[in-house]
């Protein structure tokens, strides 16, 4: 749990100062990775650059699958998207820091940043007048599910998120309690791969949910 001192109110509102302070450092820490990544740029890549590649080269192959060659053009928002997660998930690895993503406001806040998203490039790319009648379709009466299962993904995107790391971090702080070296450094190591692997999860299903709300015909004959 956090402490009551990391808490602070602002216009009646609570705010966690230690999860905003982590989620600050994230962001300097991509800005960072992605100034290594590109501020020696050859065209055989190496250190930092092949890095960078590797990330979008992935990126644009979700987007392939789930969009086609339309979806190359939004790599930049799903790339940020997962590097975010991915380092926001280390940081509490790392003694006397925390992962933004254990506080459900942080994951709340990523999985509706999508959803906002992801009607801005269901609009640009259908146009308002097909992005209203998909609401619509097959007939009138599955407007309200419809609405439900576009509220619904991001909901469930955020607490498998929140859940996975905040239960792995309390686990690693009792362990360490508990264990000296050999329990929590074994936990530690398979936190990094959960964390890789929530990190890819939920850009994963971001990219594919983005693609069914884009192109509502072609996914629905792929699926067959």
């Amino acid at each position: 749990m956090e402490a009551s001192h990391d808490l602070i109110e602002l216009f009646g509102l609570q705010f966690n100062l230690r999860i905003i302070i982590m989620s600050l450092i994230v962001t300097v820490i991509m800005v960072v990775i992605a100034w290594l990544a590109s501020r020696k740029i050859s065209l055989v890549p190496n250190g930092w650059q092949n890095v960078g590649e590797m990330l979008v080269e992935m990126i644009q192959s979700m987007l392939r699958d789930s969009m086609g060659e339309l979806g190359v053009k939004y790599t930049y928002f799903f790339g940020s998207l997962f590097l975010f997660i991915l380092i926001s998930n280390m940081l509490g690895l790392i003694p006397l820091l925390a992962s933004p993503t254990r506080d459900v406001s942080v994951t709340l806040a990523l999985a509706f940043l999508w959803l906002i998203w992801a009607q801005y490039i269901a609009i640009r790319e259908n146009g308002i007048a097909n992005y209203f009648k998909h609401f619509f379709q097959p007939v009138f009466f599955f407007m309200p599910i419809h609405l439900m299962e576009m509220l619904t993904r991001p909901l469930t995107l955020a607490l498998r998120l929140f859940g996975n790391i905040f239960a792995g971090e309390i686990l690693l702080e009792q362990l360490t309690m508990q264990f000296k070296l050999i329990v929590p450094s074994f936990w530690i190591l398979m936190s990094i791969l959960i964390g890789g692997i929530q990190a890819y999860i939920f850009t994963v299903l971001t990219v594919s949910y983005t693609g069914l709300s884009v192109s509502h015909e072609d996914h629905t004959e792929h699926s067959h």
